[in-house]
């Protein structure tokens, strides 16, 4: 090692007057504007670090590295396995569904829209929800009623055509029948 050389005070405030001479000699006036410059910007990014927004980004990112992490190994598994390429896929077929929409288009499904809600109004204004309720009711009570039980005979139908009730319900069916074709041809 080398041997240390001890200085008087007056001989220490010398050598660094001449150091910061000799500095002050080296600097040019553009690296001072340069470093000045540095400066302003270093002080622009910290206050820009200091805003409540970020210091609270910076509190939670801890919190939310593990999720975002996970999402991430989630995303590379899908692209792996295709299925965020089919995923594009259907989007970029719905975007071009979408496109291919014409005005026309649109106001014929409204139209057919709006036609189907006046159907189930006027359906369920004359009663048709009663009906069908009756009907499902009417169902299952037949399908408690006949489980278990042997198919009925040739003659025991017949002989249920001279019920009143069964006569009523043939009737209404037969009726329904025949009105059917002229109203959906």
């Amino acid at each position: 090692m080398g041997t240390v050389v001890e200085y008087t005070p007056d001989q220490t405030m010398t050598k660094i007057q001449d150091f910061t001479n000799a500095a002050l000699q080296a600097v040019t006036s553009e690296m001072v504007t340069e470093t000045a410059s540095k400066l302003v910007k270093m002080v622009e990014f910290a206050d820009d670090v200091i805003q409540p927004e970020t210091l609270e980004l910076l509190k939670v990112l801890p919190d939310v590295s593990k999720s975002l992490e996970h999402a991430l190994l989630e995303v590379k598994k899908l692209e792996e396995n295709g299925t965020l390429n089919t995923l594009f896929q259907v989007v970029s077929m719905i975007q071009s569904m979408k496109a291919a929409l014409t005005g026309p288009m649109v106001s014929d499904m409204m139209e057919k829209a709006v036609k189907g809600v006046e159907i189930a109004d006027e359906m369920l204004q004359k009663g048709s929800l009663d009906l069908v309720d009756g009907m499902v009711t009417a169902f299952y009570e037949a399908k408690s009623e006949r489980q278990e039980k042997e198919p009925m005979s040739m003659f025991q139908l017949l002989r249920s055509l001279s019920t009143k009730e069964t006569r009523e319900g043939m009737s209404l069916l037969l009726t329904f029948v025949q009105k059917l074709p002229k109203q959906i041809l």
